[in-house]
């Protein structure tokens, strides 16, 4: 449903991302790296930085190790009141 235009990451693990639609936001990664397990590699910021890359597609954006999220879950963290209009029974659990 979202697409990726571009992307950039920042130094504080946050990364703002203009969308295809023309609306930008900024996602805040902090959260999911100090989940640990397959998100560790992201708290390095120099792979933070350098290895994020935005899917040929727009529908993803990734680092190696096959991390990677989903654009509709990306817009939907910055605009959670589009996840309860678009997913009312989802947005309720």
């Amino acid at each position: 449903m979202y697409g990726i235009a571009d992307a950039t990451p920042h130094r504080d693990f946050t990364v703002t991302i203009r969308w295809k639609h023309g609306a930008v936001t900024t996602v805040d990664f902090k959260p999911t790296i100090a989940k640990g397990g397959v998100f560790t590699p992201m708290a390095d910021p120099a792979f933070f930085e350098s290895r994020m890359y935005v899917a040929e597609d727009g529908y993803y954006l990734g680092w190696p190790e096959e991390i990677d999220f989903s654009a509709d879950s990306l817009w939907y963290r910055t605009h959670p009141d589009d996840l309860k209009r678009d997913y009312p029974d989802a947005a309720a659990e």
